[in-house]
């Protein structure tokens, strides 16, 4: 059996082709860039070329009897609705158009948990119980939600079994994107703690999810919604104070109460818009840092036999080794440049 992933670049994808690719799996990934190509290569995955944003992606991505895993989508909190509309929601029905013809023996669609209403007040987030009801600044779980719909609707047209997994919030090694996120707020004096800090994050680590994506290509996981996150009590306070420690940032400013910072972080959206630019704050990023997630992961525990197997601790002990030795190397490489001896 082979495997074709979307999103195969990125900290989900790469970690996932890594696992496929140990046990012997043929794997196929879409790319856009020769640069992605590249880098697929080098973990032993075979690149496709395509952009989710044109019709016809997909072509020469799916042979019959594979299995797809489509992570790729516009994974941030910030940014306009069109490009989230365009990549996550516009792209996913452009791919599905594409590979559904192929017969494809199962399409897993990996999801978020920002699909549920934040403010949920019915004990652990679970599929089939939560309200779905992102609210309507929060583009991400919007555009999850509706690519969700689509997958749904187009594999049960199509007679393909389909599964979704909706992944807590991901962290480890080699999340570059994140990381370089973090450290700009951190760095320019904007990172609070909101409110008093002890709302649970819903926290996963990259491996344990990867775990479950490959759990999910199982027969018995067919037209099922899994939840996926660690069981292990993280509150905000931990999980950025952990963060600033592996990427050596100065920690949070203090604590700012959750009206406030959605008032500004609304403000800085609306000057954005008003000068055309990007922003390192929005609604949708103050909303899940400090939101109390729980997740009932039983389903899949019972049904795939999946469960966490990295505390938070370890997981952050492997991320600071990984961003240290980035930064060694980085430094390294910098030096070779200026006095080609020095390294």
């Amino acid at each position: 059996m082979s495997y074709a992933i979307t999103g195969g670049s990125g900290f989900f994808g790469q970690a996932l082709i890594r696992a496929l690719v140990a046990r012997g799996v043929h794997v196929r990934g879409l790319v856009r860039r020769r640069s992605a190509a590249d880098c697929l290569r080098a973990l032993g995955a075979e690149p496709v070329f395509g952009d989710l944003t044109r019709a016809g992606v997909g072509q020469g991505l799916v042979e019959p009897g594979d299995t797809v895993i489509h992570a790729a989508a516009r994974v941030e909190l910030t940014g306009r609705w069109e490009r989230f509309y365009q990549t996550t929601i516009a792209g996913t029905r452009r791919l599905l158009a594409s590979v559904l013809p192929q017969r494809p023996a199962r399409l897993v669609y990996i999801s978020s948990e920002a699909v549920y209403a934040p403010d949920a007040d019915d004990g652990k987030l679970a599929a089939d119980r939560t309200p779905t009801r992102p609210k309507i600044y929060n583009y991400y779980g919007r555009a999850k939600l509706a690519a969700e719909r689509l997958v749904r609707q187009a594999c049960e047209q199509a007679g393909c079994p389909w599964t979704i997994l909706r992944l807590g919030v991901l962290y480890g090694p080699r999340n570059v994107a994140f990381c370089r996120h973090f450290r700009f707020i951190a760095q320019n004096g904007k990172l609070f703690i909101v409110g008093d800090g002890a709302n649970r994050i819903a926290t996963l680590y990259i491996e344990d999810a990867v775990r479950a994506a490959i759990a999910a290509s199982s027969p018995r996981a067919a037209d099922r919604i899994y939840d996926v996150a660690s069981d292990e009590t993280v509150t905000q306070r931990r999980f950025v104070s952990a963060h600033c420690d592996a990427l050596d940032v100065p920690p949070p400013r203090g604590n700012i109460r959750s009206r406030l910072a959605m008032t500004a972080a609304w403000a800085v959206e609306r000057t954005a818009q008003w000068f055309d630019r990007d922003v390192h704050i929005s609604r949708a990023a103050v909303a899940l840092m400090s939101a109390d997630q729980v997740i009932d992961t039983s389903r899949i525990r019972d049904e795939l036999n999946w469960q966490p197997r990295t505390t938070f601790a370890d997981g952050m002990r492997e991320m600071t080794r990984w961003w240290r030795a980035r930064v060694l190397d980085d430094a390294c490489r910098k030096r070779a440049r200026l006095a080609p001896r020095a390294c």
